[in-house]
């Protein structure tokens, strides 16, 4: 396990144990952030824990803070707290989005935290695994069908979720999708309807290269399942 791996583990461990407090001044809303959302102070705390443990690693482009210069020329992708409206409504799906570059942005490791099942997706070599934080151990891939997919901000969108319908398939909208882009090997597929940020997706698509993917200006499909990534396609793209 590299050293960006073991340090993006590490903050997220103590970020677990902050966010689980609760404390009002997590929930204040701040200033708008480099990725045009406004920060809550769970953003800019989750955000800061990280600064302390990768800045060693290389400079952080964050999508709370912007550019924040760091050692070497590798710069690390950081959503450090994606789903933050979940975790301001205490709906249990958020966590953080890191990806390590090198000095032209082309990722090199990246990993996807869920915060709540205390869980991570990471590749930094030729391998993708899913392990738990707590005790390291590699989780089992889910080798069975999958019934669902994602389809992120389905609520813009009614009649592309009509469309989808008609076809019987089935999804859900969980409203993390740097989340969901990390669960996609265990679904039938992931999709984001809408201007998808680098912030968002730069982790979870280095974890999906091995997918079937389409992203254009407007939208974004990664699907193990090519009958169901063409229908989408030809649908919704």
């Amino acid at each position: 396990m590299s050293d960006f791996i073991q340090a993006s583990i590490k903050s997220s461990k103590q970020i677990i144990e902050v966010l689980a407090q609760r404390k009002p001044e997590y929930m204040q809303k701040h200033h708008i952030g480099a990725g045009g959302d406004i920060s809550l102070g769970a953003d800019l705390l989750s955000e800061e824990i990280f600064i302390k443990h990768l800045l060693e690693i290389g400079s952080i482009d964050s999508e709370e803070s912007g550019y924040i210069k760091g050692r070497g020329e590798d710069i690390i992708i950081l959503d450090p707290l994606d789903g933050s409206d979940n975790y301001l409504s205490n709906i249990p799906y958020y966590g953080a989005s890191i990806a390590l570059c090198d000095k032209n942005r082309q990722t090199k490791e990246a990993i996807v935290i869920n915060f709540c099942t205390q869980s991570a997706h990471y590749r930094d070599t030729d391998h993708t695994k899913h392990i738990n934080l707590n005790t390291g151990e590699e989780i089992p891939k889910n080798d069975n069908s999958p019934k669902c997919g994602i389809f992120e901000r389905a609520y813009s969108h009614p009649l592309l979720c009509m469309k989808m319908y008609e076809q019987k398939m089935k999804f859900r909208s969980l409203g993390a999708i740097a989340l969901s882009l990390g669960s996609a090997h265990d679904v039938n597929f992931v999709f984001f309807a809408g201007n998808i940020r680098e912030y968002d997706c730069k982790a979870g698509l280095f974890l999906c290269q091995d997918l079937w993917i389409k992203k254009s200006e407007n939208a974004l499909l990664v699907s193990r399942n090519k009958q169901i990534f063409d229908m989408i396609t030809k649908i919704a793209i």
